[in-house]
């Protein structure tokens, strides 16, 4: 084998390499929130979140039930769209708008609401650990009532 051959079969094993290591972490499968994990900020805590994930890149479709912690009946929402720098609707608990979702990199996705009257604007960044066994989600909501942030952890289930 001449060194030529050998710089292009070392070449194409580094970039083979690369790319199994750029792979994009799929999200698919039940997520349960850890509340004590997570960190609220100004927030109450919710009882519990629970969430189902069907992610086949870039398509996303996720359906979850919300308990508050203010004993009100408990909230179910859900979400199909994609990754793509595109427009989806979105019904929010507060306000009904468009999300945009982005991925940042293999491993993390950002979002951004704005609802359809303007006064509501949240911002997402939701990452999974390298093993795949957490995910975490940081929010910035700024809408009439001021600016919250918090940090919800999730575990797979």
């Amino acid at each position: 084998m001449s060194r030529a051959d050998v710089r292009r079969c070392l070449a194409i094993l580094l970039m083979a390499a690369g790319a199994s290591m750029a792979q994009v972490a799929n999200l698919t499968g039940t997520w349960v929130l850890n509340v004590e994990k997570s960190g609220w900020g100004k927030l109450r805590p919710p009882l519990m979140i629970t969430v189902t994930i069907d992610h086949q890149e870039p398509n996303l479709a996720y359906s979850g039930r919300l308990v508050s912690a203010e004993g009100e009946e408990a909230r179910e929402f859900e979400f199909r769209g994609a990754i793509d720098g595109r427009e989806y609707p979105l019904v929010r608990s507060f306000a009904e708008g468009k999300v945009v979702l982005r991925r940042v990199d293999a491993r993390t996705l950002s979002s951004e609401f704005k609802s359809h009257d303007g006064l509501w604007t949240e911002f997402t960044r939701t990452s999974v650990s390298g093993d795949g066994r957490l995910m975490r989600r940081s929010v910035r909501r700024e809408g009439p009532s001021g600016r919250l942030e918090w940090m919800e952890v999730y575990e797979r289930r």
